[in-house]
């Protein structure tokens, strides 16, 4: 009986101490879950913390945010003008897209360094605080690609007007993109002759792609000595029907021309020349000339008169 008694006190004694065991643990993981989830707040408010941008006493913090035609955020300069009444404003300070500028809180003009200048008004910067103007995409793109007679691309200065006008807008090149604000534009590429596309219609976010194709053919004007070997003199070339000069350039090298005939002089001595050459575009055209050798003249050799010698007697 007495070992029956003893052994319900074990059972009750094992019983009891695996309660206060089991309730530990369960205290413990509570409070390892609440200091995990306080680590946690805590690593979240560092992060907010930090995002947060320290702005001078009296100043407001401005933020302008500006895309391409690709969507890619890019650092534009731009001009900040501060307003003063409803018809002026003065200059106030200059920043780059994406970063925060400090400036006096009050109302703003912002001018984008883009092609050409944009201006957006009414920009209100409070005290203490960033004001982030996301101007979006403000250009959209033109690519005019041009190519050589060997259907090469061939890079030829451009302007960009106004439409319907000879204002200039910017100068650039062909077969690069451009970006430009949106509006209406006329391009003169820089061939000879001149070659233009009016009425180009650039709209924001998007690329206009103009394709000239071939736009020239080529002229090598190859000059050589009588043995057939190249040597370089200077070449002029002008247009067959009004004479006006095409190129004035050396000899035995690819001249870019539009399509036409042109007459060729090479400045040798004495000078040669070639009249109504054609020159179609996509092909390649060669004028050839032989260049003598100067005739020198002989300088004449005078004669050296010996003079006899005279001996003179001593007496």
């Amino acid at each position: 009986m007495r070992n029956k008694k003893l052994i319900a006190g074990i059972i009750v004694l094992i019983a009891f101490v695996g309660i206060i065991l089991f309730s530990k643990a369960i205290a413990t993981k509570a409070k390892a879950m609440k200091t995990t989830a306080s680590a946690a707040q805590v690593k979240k408010n560092l992060k907010k913390t930090a995002a947060q941008k320290v702005i001078s006493k009296g100043k407001g913090g401005l933020t302008v945010r500006i895309v391409n035609s690709k969507n890619v955020e890019i650092p534009m300069r731009i001009k900040t003008f501060r307003v003063i009444d409803a018809g002026s404003s003065v200059y106030a300070a200059s920043l780059v897209g994406g970063r925060m500028q400090e400036v006096t809180p009050g109302t703003y003009d912002l001018e984008v360094d883009s092609v050409p200048q944009k201006i957006f008004k009414n920009i209100k910067v409070a005290e203490g605080r960033e004001t982030i103007e996301d101007l979006g995409c403000v250009t959209g793109s033109i690519t005019v690609r041009t190519l050589s007679a060997k259907k090469t691309a061939a890079y030829y200065p451009m302007r960009v007007l106004y439409s319907r006008t000879n204002d200039m807008v910017t100068a650039y090149m062909t077969n690069k993109t451009m970006e430009i604000v949106p509006g209406v534009y006329d391009i003169e590429i820089g061939t000879y002759p001149r070659l233009y596309k009016k009425d180009i219609r650039v709209i924001p976010g998007k690329e206009v792609i103009i394709d000239m194709g071939c736009v020239a053919g080529s002229l090598t004007v190859k000059t050589v000595n009588e043995n057939g070997k190249n040597v370089r003199s200077s070449v002029r070339i002008t247009r067959a029907d009004t004479n006006e000069v095409a190129s004035s350039t050396t000899s035995n090298k690819p001249i870019d021309l539009g399509k036409g005939a042109y007459n060729i002089e090479v400045l040798s001595n004495p000078r040669q020349s070639k009249k109504d050459v054609k020159v179609n575009v996509g092909e390649e055209s060669v004028a050839e000339f032989i260049i003598s050798a100067p005739i020198v003249p002989q300088r004449s050799i005078k004669p050296v008169v010996v003079k006899p010698v005279v001996k003179v007697k001593q007496q």
